[in-house]
């Protein structure tokens, strides 16, 4: 499984919703709330072994957004 795959089924799984896409912002995914954000970021730095700090968690406002910070991080 290749990155970005990864990264959708983690927020799969964080917002529980299948049709989660590549398109995924916090303007367009209703579920994308601040509880979710902060769930989401501790399941990416789980599932990637990385620490995101406050500043790259708050950045991380659409799918490829945070695929850029993994991919920083790695």
């Amino acid at each position: 499984m290749n990155l970005e795959d990864r990264i959708l089924e983690i927020m799969r799984e964080v917002f529980e919703m299948e049709d989660v896409s590549t398109t995924a912002s916090q303007k367009n995914c209703e579920r994308w709330d601040s509880l979710h954000h902060l769930t989401l970021a501790s399941e990416i730095e789980d599932s990637f072994d990385i620490d995101l700090e406050p500043e790259e968690i708050a950045e991380m406002t659409d799918f490829s957004r945070v695929v850029e910070m993994v991919k920083s991080k790695l």
